[in-house]
């Protein structure tokens, strides 16, 4: 009987342990994602804070008067695009 006791014991706890297993693989499997989706979203940040002071380089070489002529043109085309993250926030 005492046998019985210890192997039942022990099958319990090989189920707990792989039931804690299976958890903890899915968990580290989302972490993995997310750490992964935040680098990605850090990168393109950082790619478009780049390319939005290039736009501001760029506009300052301008002259004024041509300067002026794309403010219009340019608002004409951004209110047809949706707004970027910090217009939201």
């Amino acid at each position: 009987m005492q046998v019985i006791k210890m192997k039942t014991r022990l099958e319990d706890k090989i189920k707990a342990l792989e039931k804690e297993k299976s958890a903890l693989l899915e968990e580290v499997k989302q972490l993995k994602e997310i750490v992964e989706l935040s680098e990605k979203a850090k990168d393109l940040e950082d790619e478009v804070n780049k390319l939005r002071k290039e736009v501001t380089t760029l506009k300052d070489k301008i002259p004024q008067e041509f300067l002026e002529e794309l403010g219009e043109t340019t608002m004409l085309h951004e209110e047809d695009e949706p707004p970027n993250e910090e217009d939201v926030l």
